[in-house]
């Protein structure tokens, strides 16, 4: 058994659809990515006590099971999945965010084979509108993480770095870190975020987060695959979530009228077909075809009518850059819209610079690294990589920017309103 306290840094991006994590162990260790189940069921002491640990063929992720000082039970993630827990699009991310925190840091601390004692630098995103609850957080993490039991075997954590943004500010971190400290004072630009649950415009003023001028919506993903839901018959939101796939395509880019080859996410209908027989198949196939085209049509015309609320007017930007899964269902219709919004003037950009850093850093296996890019992570994990970058003060061999200049331009660059 170690008994030295263990070094952990975290990001953790807690998702309404997926809870992604990147860490890194001890102070120099390599960055790695981690994700869950969003799903979290809170259960008797005796039924959690009499829950055994899987095989040695079995991911401690897909068996996190914890009890807190209070006596409190939770399954988190694929567990509580198997006992038919769900996900609630209503509650705030951060009412159950304590649970999960712990179970990631159960998770990596089985992986990784940790001390008992670890000491912890954690860093979180929450939707605009959540990050103001950061105090209250703060405090009921630190007493909760403590002390508490993961599969059965006692932890004890030091909460010695904590810090919560809104979702989008880690693509702005990355953007201050390859600009000037003189061109960010002098421009404007927003970061446009397209989550599972909300759709969020976060707004930099000469450098400066402006609250009174960003915005959130609840138009997220869910939204437009409740209304699939609605106009088919026995699918779930799980459904659709397994069916995304990501893969490359030719797109015409109508600003230069020209193709080029982009990242491409859509529903694999195949997937969702659940008849047997092969003409109902047929026709069930062609029925989710149609829901899913109109869905995305009447989706999209919700979206561009909030960003028409919303984002400023070419003569008040510099930069504006999107993200989020969601956007990259639309890309097309954003890359559209955009062009004809914004001229040249304003740099419209997405963040696969930030993505191809990220799969560069991690150093995935190949069969890893394309599941990675099937799954969409590559996008999703996007906003969680800058804010690591950031707070890990990770030296970045893909920037190649020395580690000092990554603290102290952040600091003297950013400041939150």
């Amino acid at each position: 058994m170690n008994k030295r306290a263990s070094k952990l840094t975290i990001v953790c991006d807690h998702g309404t659809s997926l809870t992604k994590v990147l860490y890194r162990v001890g102070r120099n260790g390599q960055p790695k990515q981690l994700t869950m189940d969003a799903q979290l069921l809170k259960l008797d002491v005796n039924v959690v006590e009499n829950l055994q640990q899987t095989s040695g063929f079995g991911k401690p992720e897909h068996n996190a099971w914890l009890q807190t000082k209070g006596n409190s039970c939770y399954l988190v993630g694929r567990l509580a999945r198997e006992y038919r827990a769900s996900t609630s699009i209503k509650s705030l991310k951060y009412e159950s965010i304590v649970p999960k925190i712990l179970s990631v840091v159960g998770v990596i601390a089985v992986k990784e084979n940790l001390s008992e004692q670890i000491k912890l630098d954690l860093a979180l995103l929450l939707p605009l509108g959540e990050s103001s609850n950061n105090s209250e957080l703060e405090k009921e993490l630190a007493e909760a993480i403590r002390e508490f039991k993961f599969q059965g075997k006692t932890m004890g954590v030091d909460l010695q770095r904590y810090r919560c943004q809104p979702e989008g500010y880690g693509i702005a971190s990355h953007l201050l870190k390859i600009c000037s400290l003189e061109s960010v004072q002098a421009q404007t630009f927003a970061v446009l975020m397209f989550g599972y649950r909300n759709t969020s415009l976060l707004l930099f003023k000469n450098g400066i987060l402006s609250f009174d001028s960003s915005e959130t919506t609840s138009l997220g993903f869910y939204n437009f695959s409740d209304r699939i839901i609605k106009k088919t018959s026995g699918l779930t939101r799980e459904d659709i979530q397994s069916a995304i796939y990501t893969c490359r395509e030719n797109i015409i880019n109508h600003k230069t009228a020209l193709g080029e080859e982009r990242l491409i996410t859509k529903i694999v209908v195949e997937e969702l077909v659940k008849s047997r027989d092969k003409q109902r198949a047929e026709v069930e196939k062609a029925r989710i075809e149609t829901a899913i085209n109109n869905s995305k049509i009447e989706y999209w015309q919700l979206l561009e009518g909030w960003l028409e609320e919303v984002i400023p007017t070419q003569r008040q930007l510099d930069r504006l850059i999107y993200t989020g899964g969601t956007s990259g269902f639309f890309r097309q219709e954003l890359n559209d819209y955009l062009s004809v919004k914004y001229s040249e003037n304003v740099e419209v950009s997405s963040t696969e610079e930030l993505e191809r850093e990220l799969q560069l850093e991690l150093n995935l296996s190949k069969i890893s690294s394309n599941r990675f890019k099937q799954q969409q992570l590559p996008l999703r994990f996007a906003d969680a990589w800058g804010l690591f970058v950031d707070f890990a003060r990770y030296t970045s061999t893909y920037l190649n920017l020395p580690e000092t200049s990554i603290e102290l331009n952040i600091e003297k660059k950013l400041s939150v309103n």
